[in-house]
């Protein structure tokens, strides 16, 4: 028993694994014989303890043995396997010697899992798949009994003990890798242990036994998370549990990440699919977030009301049983916290550990909270778009859906105390029945908003016109949100009351402003086709004639206020304001649409001093883009052509401030979240609100020869009118239309919505900080005021 260590263990391995033609001294000599020798006489105890030495870095282990872990696996898996036994050792050592095998693998996988990003399937071991090579050892049947006394629970009585009988170690099937365990399906001898004939068996990695917060809680598995489940339960019925392995019902199907996986790739392989220009306009896979994501909520809420908390919910840590497209069961199993993604054991932070809670990383002690923001990871994840490196929600979600990523940024901020306070949700077992209520009203809005999404030649082409279709798709969106709104109580939800009201009145603008934007660009074509002499009077136009007792072609009303030296048709005259007209009319509708319609800076809490001025200044001049670009192209086009060449620089300056407006109130909302430490701001610099500070000084200093050049030609000074329209045209379609409101749309949405929602996060905290400091005031006892000092008399 002294001598049994790994560093006898690799001895021995390096003499039975040697070349026949390799000379005795290659193999370190007698040593190495006389250490194979030993292994025959090394009892259960002796494996164990050998076992429990394995070095788990795999530095350390090269290190200490002399050899890399990854070689040692090869020349162990090819002595192992081969078809004639070794004479040297007996069946019952090569079963011990599949253990140690075993566990060599396993602890590769999920070292290149966790640290080298590998997915499951991937990767070789002496040239074989890992799977297959473990699904042969386990299959071995020295290897079992080898695992039967290994894993034994010596010395243990009751309920653990009648359950480790019950297994029928002949039946062991290798299942798969856990990042801390070896997952094997079983089956019992006795159907009395539970109602599933198959079991799973998770055996813990044995050399993390020297861990001691690993083995306590894979020994009160059973006591914290036990308990006989129904068969529908997102919850797993666990029958016993000891320092080294939890026996429970076996769960069939596959992980969520799996499934994501194969998702994934279903999707590339459709026909027509193609990856997207850049990373923003990554599609969000809104079906996925409606089945996985409602399902993952309704297993939470099982969860926190039978056990209380996972602490480590990751897609690994997920059980995808998909009956069709749109019903899946989802089962969580490993709950309780993974020590690997703790301080206990050294290693940089790739794979899953993204998925945990910061707290929970940081002191290995989950609570109520930590699931909330595994729960907007493993959301995102379903959502099909990549976890940024900083934890922050990423840009898809800003330009999809303002909500959304308002409950992604209030279930992922690193500090525990501040999530939900945007919502309202009181954390609690209740909370992820509200969190789901909200997510599914978010998810119909999304499905609204896929109104007459390009699916045919038809659609794709109509889509090409700005507006051609956000009509439709806005009051879609509105109709929705009342039928929320009205079912929403105010009372016990105040804040998500609020954003369902601005939600409302800003779908309300979006409707103003296409319908706005289509009467403008079609009294622009009009009047263009009244040049051209192709005007065709419709029948609205003879009715009014005939109610105003009017006779003649014209338009009532409008022809009436336009100037007299503005002759209509004079299609040269007149064809560089239809220019410029036409063109602003097209960047103006996509401005708001694409960018600002779905955003407000104002807040459910009132702002004072110069933060409620910057909110002021930017609302202003987000909602005026729905009124004064028609105002600047009107004028010119049905009252005085010339004008024009003033309302042409008056909109250029309009632009700038309105720029200039939203960073002010965003550079402002960003600094103040990272003073206040607001994990939902990115620490650097973000990258999509610099699209928009990159338009800033453009505009500016387009504004400045606009200005000059629209005054001389008013006042005659310059003739050559049509090439500057020609040019001011080319600039808004080429740069305002494709550019700006086109390809940087995304970005700069996504810039100022996050801005958007740090500037309200921040109002909600302040709030919670000064109700706090203000309960503390009320308790404080008040001062005394001092005794009178009385005086002695004699």
């Amino acid at each position: 028993m002294a001598s049994a260590s790994v560093d006898v263990l690799s001895t021995a391995c390096a003499y039975l694994t040697r070349s026949p033609e390799a000379p005795e001294a290659d193999d370190r000599g007698a040593e190495s014989r006389d250490a194979a020798i030993e292994l025959d006489t090394w009892d259960e105890a002796d494996w164990r303890a050998a076992l429990l030495d394995v070095p788990l870095d795999e530095r350390a282990y090269a290190d200490r043995l002399g050899i890399d872990r990854s070689t040692e696996i090869d020349k162990l898996w090819t002595w192992w396997s081969d078809p004639e036994p070794d004479e040297r050792v007996t069946h019952a050592t090569a079963g011990y010697l599949g253990i140690f095998l075993l566990t060599l693998v396993a602890m590769h996988r999920s070292d290149r899992m966790r640290y080298h990003g590998e997915a499951y399937e991937s990767g070789k071991i002496a040239g074989a798949s890992p799977i297959a090579l473990c699904r042969k050892l386990v299959a071995d049947h020295h290897v079992q009994q080898a695992i039967k006394g290994v894993y034994a629970p010596t010395g243990e009585v009751g309920q653990v003990a009648a359950v480790w009988d019950t297994i029928d170690f002949t039946t062991m099937e290798f299942h798969r890798h856990g990042t801390t365990s070896i997952i094997i399906s079983v089956y019992a001898k006795a159907p009395a242990v539970g109602r599933a004939e198959r079991h799973a068996l998770k055996c813990l990695i044995y050399p993390h036994l020297r861990t001691p917060a690993m083995a306590k809680a894979t020994k009160d598995y059973q006591r914290d998370f036990g308990g006989v489940r129904p068969k529908e339960s997102p919850l797993v019925t666990v029958w016993a549990s000891h320092d080294s392995w939890v026996f429970m019902d076996f769960v069939d199907g596959p992980t969520l990440t799996d499934y994501l996986r194969a998702l994934a790739e279903a999707r590339t392989k459709r026909k027509g699919y193609k990856e997207p220009k850049s990373e923003i306009l990554r599609v969000i896979d809104v079906q996925q977030l409606r089945v996985l994501g409602t399902a993952l909520l309704d297993a939470m809420s099982v969860l926190a009301e039978k056990v209380g908390h996972h602490n480590d919910l990751t897609p690994s840590n997920i059980i995808v049983q998909a009956a069709n497209e749109t019903t899946v069961n989802l089962k969580l199993i490993d709950l309780g916290v993974n020590f690997l993604h703790t301080r206990i054991l050294p290693g940089a932070e790739p794979g899953e550990t993204g998925f945990v809670a910061p707290e929970v990383k940081a002191n290995g002690v989950g609570g109520p909270r930590a699931d909330l923001y595994s729960l907007g990871m493993v959301l995102i994840a379903i959502g099909g778009i990549p976890r940024t490196a900083d934890g922050t929600v990423p840009d898809q979600f800003y330009v999809a859906s303002v909500g959304l990523a308002r409950l992604f940024e209030d279930l992922l901020d690193a500090d525990p105390d501040r999530r939900l306070i945007v919502s309202g949700i009181k954390p609690g077992p209740a909370s992820f029945k509200e969190i789901r209520d909200l997510f599914v009203r978010e998810i119909e809005v999304l499905e609204a908003a896929e109104y007459g999404k390009s699916k045919t030649w038809v659609q794709r082409a109509k889509g090409i016109v700005p507006g051609a279709l956000e009509v439709g798709r806005q009051r879609a969106i509105a109709k929705v949100r009342r039928k929320q709104a009205k079912a929403t109580d105010k009372q016990t939800h105040p804040m998500q009351a609020h954003h369902l009201r601005q939600e409302k009145a800003l779908k309300r603008w979006a409707i103003v402003c296409a319908f706005i934007g289509w009467v403008t660009i079609a009294l622009v074509l009009t009047w263009w086709s009244r040049d051209l002499d192709l005007f065709w009077q419709a029948k609205y136009v003879e009715y009014a004639n005939f109610l105003f007792n009017r006779s003649g072609q014209g338009i009532p009303f409008l022809d009436d206020i336009r100037a007299a030296d503005y002759p209509i048709p004079d299609a040269w005259d007149n064809l560089p304001a239809r220019i410029v007209a036409l063109t602003y009319a097209l960047t103006g509708v996509r401005l708001y649409l694409n960018i600002f319609a779905d955003m407000t800076p104002h807040s459910a809490l009132r702002r004072t001093g110069k933060v409620a001025v910057r909110t002021a200044a930017a609302s202003f001049m987000m909602r005026a883009t729905v009124i004064y670009p028609y105002i600047y192209i009107l004028m010119p086009t049905l009252v005085q052509r010339k004008w024009w060449v003033i309302f042409c620089p008056l909109g250029i300056i309009t632009v700038a401030v309105l720029i200039s407006a939203c960073l002010w109130f965003a550079r402002d909302a960003n600094a103040r979240a990272r003073k206040a430490g607001l994990s939902t701001v990115p620490k650097g610099e973000i990258i999509t609100l610099q699209r928009l500070e990159s338009w800033a000084p453009a505009a500016w200093l387009y504004a400045f020869p606009a200005v000059i050049i629209g005054v001389f030609l008013y006042f005659d000074r310059l003739q050559d009118e049509l090439m500057y329209a020609i040019a001011i045209g080319l600039i808004n379609m080429g740069i305002q239309y494709v550019k700006n409101t086109g390809s940087d749309a995304p970005y700069v949405r996504a810039g100022l919505t996050r801005a958007v929602l740090a500037a309200e996060r921040l109002d909600v905290l302040e709030k919670h900080l000064d109700e706090k400091a203000e309960a503390a005031k009320r308790r404080a006892p008040e001062p005394h005021a001092d005794e009178p000092l009385r005086e002695a008399v004699a």
